[in-house]
């Protein structure tokens, strides 16, 4: 410990902040930035500068924005959509100020650690909300689920700039658990990158259902053995079907009197057959088409539809 004691305070903090940053961006640079106003450990003391403290207002009110989007599913769609790509961005923003006036290599390295940092476990976050998002259940209010998540990270960036030290110690084995339990997050936010898309592109075009020559080239060789009339899809997400652990984003195949679901795993297109599952009543999330499947042995198998502008019966099998 005694090494990291030695480094320099803004190395201890870009690691720690970077993690919160990814987590809550802007509640992250509301309390670095207070920390710069009263000089608390490790920040440089700015004084009673006007430009700073309304820099902090705006920041209040962004985060604010974020707390709001996040209590309904499509907002905090579209609101994390946009923030991966800011993340990084900003956690780059955040390393070159924190690193300033050390050599320009040292300041690069902990840019691009810092930017990879924050879109890591932003991906992290998003996923667990989309999680939440498609599996709605009697518990605690979004609300609560909001200020919970704000009190950790409060919890977090106060030991950080109080003991940078142990905060640095601590963001390796938080880095490594996500690493190690958030895999099915990634499939969670690639099939939220696809469902912000489809939104979107509803404003311009009702349809929905892609035909053969618009589909993934993987996807279309995924029906090889099937019924092999005109095929179309949608991308879709699944959830408890057999084999199947986690959620997995993959598309749903029609061709003929067919219906497949088909993704990737290890680069290698799998398929089921969903011709012998009933499907229960359509449940609608909001953002998302729920479409609950009675599969033996497990009640958490679903599809997840993206929603036509056009109505649903474009979606039913």
């Amino acid at each position: 410990m005694s090494e990291f004691l030695s480094l320099p305070s803004p190395f201890l903090l870009l690691l720690p902040l970077s993690i919160a940053a990814g987590v809550d961006f802007f509640l992250t640079l509301l309390v670095a930035g207070l920390s710069l106003g009263f000089g608390w450990p490790g920040m440089q003391d700015l004084g009673p500068d006007p430009l700073h403290w309304g820099i902090l207002v705006v920041l209040s009110v962004l985060y604010l924005a974020e707390a709001a989007a996040d209590i309904k599913p499509l907002p905090s769609l579209f609101w994390h959509f946009l923030q991966l790509f800011l993340r990084p961005l900003g956690g780059i923003l955040l390393a070159f100020t924190l690193l300033n006036g050390l050599p320009l290599l040292l300041q690069i390295i902990g840019a691009s650690m810092s930017g990879v940092v924050c879109a890591f476990t932003h991906v992290l976050t998003w996923g667990r909300k989309l999680s939440l998002f498609l599996n709605p259940r009697e518990r605690v209010s979004r609300t609560t689920e909001v200020l919970a998540e704000d009190t950790l990270i409060l919890v977090f960036l106060a030991l950080t700039v109080d003991r940078p030290d142990v905060a640095f110690l601590l963001s390796g084995p938080i880095l490594f658990f996500g690493l190690l339990l958030g895999g099915q997050y990634h499939h969670l936010v690639r099939f939220g990158v696809s469902l912000s898309k489809d939104r979107a592109w509803g404003f311009l075009s009702p349809r929905r259902w892609r035909e053969g020559s618009e589909l993934p080239s993987w996807a279309r060789g995924a029906m090889v053995g099937h019924d092999m009339s005109p095929v179309r899809g949608i991308p879709v997400g699944a959830m408890g079907l057999p084999g199947l652990r986690g959620f997995r984003e993959g598309w749903l195949l029609r061709a003929g009197g067919a219906d497949v679901f088909t993704y990737r795993k290890w680069r290698k297109p799998l398929t089921f057959s969903l011709e012998r599952l009933s499907s229960g009543p359509e449940e609608d999330l909001g953002f998302v088409l729920k479409v609950p499947l009675q599969v033996p042995e497990t009640d958490e198998s679903a599809l997840f539809l993206q929603k036509s502008h056009s109505g649903l019966k474009s979606h039913k099998w």
